[in-house]
């Protein structure tokens, strides 16, 4: 019986070593679109992930993906690089990559408009935001590693898509310059193909591409993001799917009683102030009186 570990990558074989590791150009003329096939496909993946890295820009490196299995170091090395991630895993995977789970890299949820108004849910339910609900309640950075779908079972549904989307977080004022700023996510190329992110897969037959078409890129982006959504925190044990990330709600009854108190609150402050200069207008006049 042949050792597995004897067994030669089918990249290497005769028929395939002119393709593997030799990415090929596609899509229009001087556009930068590659594809890779037969073996060390994910290794064009890191090489892709370098770019993306070493590229100059105004804004921070990110990226969003989902992949079935993300094991490979040197993936992982390179997020790691990355100022915002987040991967979505199937439920299923039996190794987690835990330095990237435990780097905080993270990916602010505000980045996206599909997740912006959506926290983890409080009992079961959605959180209720008040007029003193903190700002980190709806503002936060989700987990570079999440999960979705079926913990287990022969033959249940995957999240089979391998698809990375290579952007930068852009800094935006919501006041004037220099006050209060968020980022936003602008995608700019997207990986996609058979290859996971795994050490075997280098011995695999795979696939893989890489582009910037903006409907193609518009389109992976808005995918992920609800990939995202649906998704639970890496330590979920639910075993089907069980999305933690739900729209928030507003308390808009606290809210109006807030906004009233703080304008009775300042009325107060007006009449404090107002009493205030008139007693020392008073004691102007006296003093002026005396000379």
């Amino acid at each position: 019986m042949t050792n597995p570990m004897d067994r030669l990558p089918l990249g290497d074989y005769e028929p395939f070593r002119s393709w593997s590791g030799h990415p090929r150009s596609w899509g229009a003329k001087d556009s930068g679109w590659r594809a890779w096939f037969g073996g060390k496909v994910v290794d064009g993946l890191c090489e892709v992930l370098d770019e993306h890295l070493a590229a100059e820009r105004d804004g921070f490196p990110a990226v969003i993906g989902c992949v079935p299995w993300l094991n490979k170091e040197a993936v992982v090395d390179r997020l790691l690089k990355m100022t915002a991630c987040c991967v979505v895993l199937d439920k299923g995977a039996c190794i987690i990559p835990e330095r990237l789970v435990n780097s905080g890299v993270g990916f602010p949820n505000y980045a996206l408009p599909q997740l912006e108004d959506k926290a983890a849910a409080v009992n079961g339910g959605p959180l209720i935001v008040g007029p003193y609900t903190p700002q980190g309640a709806t503002e936060y950075d989700l987990g570079p590693v999440r999960r979705l779908g079926w913990l287990r079972g022969a033959g249940k549904p995957l999240l089979h898509a391998k698809l990375l989307v290579l952007g930068q977080l852009d800094t935006y004022y919501l006041d004037a310059p220099g006050e209060y700023s968020r980022y936003g996510f602008v995608p700019q190329s997207i990986w996609f193909g058979s290859a996971n992110c795994t050490d075997p897969s280098r011995s695999h037959l795979e696939v893989g591409f890489v582009c910037d078409d903006s409907s193609l890129i518009q389109d992976a982006t808005d995918f992920v993001a609800n990939v995202i959504a649906f998704s639970e925190p890496v330590g979920t044990a639910c075993v089907g799917p069980e999305p933690n990330l739900i729209a928030f709600e507003y308390d808009d009854d606290a809210m109006v009683a807030a906004c009233e108190e703080q304008y009775l609150t300042h009325l107060e402050e007006e009449a404090q102030n107002a009493q205030a200069q008139s007693y020392f207008e008073r004691e102007d006049e006296d003093g002026d009186g005396e000379h």
